[in-house]
């Protein structure tokens, strides 16, 4: 199936060129602004938009790779069981935090829709980055789901193992 590799490569390129746009737009705002006192117009908009989207396409494939910064104070302590375990609770507890995220950037998109609310310089409307970042929620749902499958399956625990000996590598 390569549908999954095919939309997180999408995403990937998508998330790098808001990237380089912001660095663009940053830089050409800085020259302009210290060196001819002509900052660029609505640079702190695009900046501002592009992280927002950036961030919320990389949140499936952060999720899907599992490179979350983890701070695991009980992980000498547990068994390789009990990891697994807390593995599943910390992935479902993550699912149900995204179903909350997802649907609240979704009514409030509604919101944005039904007041036409566009940014102040370049006018674009907001109602539909709000309902992109709540899809971008919704795919994260499936991943944390996908890994709390995989956790009661057993196959996520190989996957972690291959990830640690990666990072030791």
């Amino acid at each position: 199936m390569q549908l999954i590799p095919t939309i997180s490569k999408i995403l990937g390129a998508a998330a790098n060129a808001l990237l380089c746009v912001m660095v663009l737009v940053t830089c050409i705002d800085v020259v302009g602004r210290y060196f001819f006192a002509a900052p660029l117009l609505g640079a702190h908009e695009i900046i501002t938009l592009a992280m927002g989207i950036m961030i919320y396409l990389g949140m499936p494939l952060v999720t899907a790779s599992d490179e979350h910064l983890v701070v695991d104070l009980a992980g000498s302590l547990l068994g390789p069981k009990a990891k697994r375990i807390q593995q599943i609770i910390v992935n479902a507890i993550g699912a149900l935090t995204f179903i909350l995220f997802s649907y609240l950037l979704l009514f409030h998109g509604i919101g944005l829709a039904e007041d036409l609310m566009v940014t102040e310089d370049f006018e674009i409307e907001q109602a539909p980055i709000a309902y992109l970042m709540a899809a971008m929620c919704f795919l994260t749902i499936l991943v944390f789901l996908n890994q709390v499958f995989r956790g009661f399956t057993g196959s996520s625990q190989q996957r972690s193992e291959e990830h640690t000996s990666e990072l030791q590598s």
